[in-house]
């Protein structure tokens, strides 16, 4: 019997994780930004509803990222 060097599932499951996270996070980034600057662009305009909720999608996202990096933490740490 061969020893197994590497463990193929376990590469490829770092490999799919990591790039769905990858692209998530960066989204959900790229989303809080644009939503910062939606609801700053509403403010000025006299929208105050409007600028609420693109606060609110602003707040969603940071924390959407936030939540997503501690994780990453907590399981890179549990490891």
């Amino acid at each position: 019997m061969a020893a197994t060097i590497v463990d193929g599932d376990a590469l490829l499951q770092v490999v799919w994780v990591s790039l769905i996270a990858g692209i998530g996070l960066t989204l959900a980034f790229s989303l809080a930004i644009a939503a910062a600057a939606r609801a700053s662009h509403a403010r000025r305009l006299g929208s105050t509803g409007s600028a609420a909720a693109w606060y609110a999608a602003t707040g969603l996202c940071g924390l959407l990222c936030t939540v997503a990096v501690v994780l990453g933490v907590i399981v890179m740490l549990s490891k």
